[in-house]
């Protein structure tokens, strides 16, 4: 009913826990009213008939507990800031990311978090022809010079922080 009201949301908290209306409310609500957030978290369990499509983004999101966010919805993402916690996502996913991020993609991005188990060096997964461990501290820029970011590493946690060159 609040949406309804066009009444905007400076921080927005889900608890999904899985029911069918829930699935349903929830579905609909984040693939349609997105601009009236500035900041989305959602707090949620496995479900996997649970995938909301985002229309549009609000400015930040913090996703814990998730595997509907995959890496192709970052890619899609226009937030400038974004969290996630519990990720499925790996170097693989992590090296997609950088790499379209250098090329110009998500040109909104400030600030990208994520934890998640599967980043590290065991596989032989480089990111950016790297190492995982050598990432750390790197400054690293868009391809046309425009952006610079730096990447702080933890044990199964990688933050990008995004400035303007110019």
């Amino acid at each position: 009913m609040l949406f309804d009201l066009q009444v905007e949301f400076k921080t927005l908290y889900i608890r999904y826990k899985g029911s069918k209306d829930e699935k349903l409310f929830w579905s609909k609500m984040l693939s349609t009213n997105m601009g009236l957030i500035e900041d989305l978290r959602i707090l949620s369990i496995y479900d996997p008939g649970f995938k909301p499509k985002f229309t549009s983004w609000p400015q930040e999101i913090s996703f814990l507990g998730y595997d509907w966010f995959t890496v192709e919805s970052l890619l899609a993402c226009t937030c400038t800031n974004i969290t996630l916690n519990k990720s499925l996502m790996g170097n693989k996913d992590m090296d997609k990311i950088l790499r379209k991020w250098k090329a110009g993609g998500l040109p909104n991005l400030k600030r990208l978090g994520i934890i998640s188990l599967l980043f590290n060096d065991q596989y032989g997964e480089r990111i950016l022809g790297m190492d995982w461990s050598k990432l750390d501290g790197m400054v690293i820029k868009t391809d046309d010079g425009s952006k610079t970011a730096t990447i702080d590493l933890g044990k199964h946690w990688i933050l990008m922080s995004v400035t303007s060159s110019e």
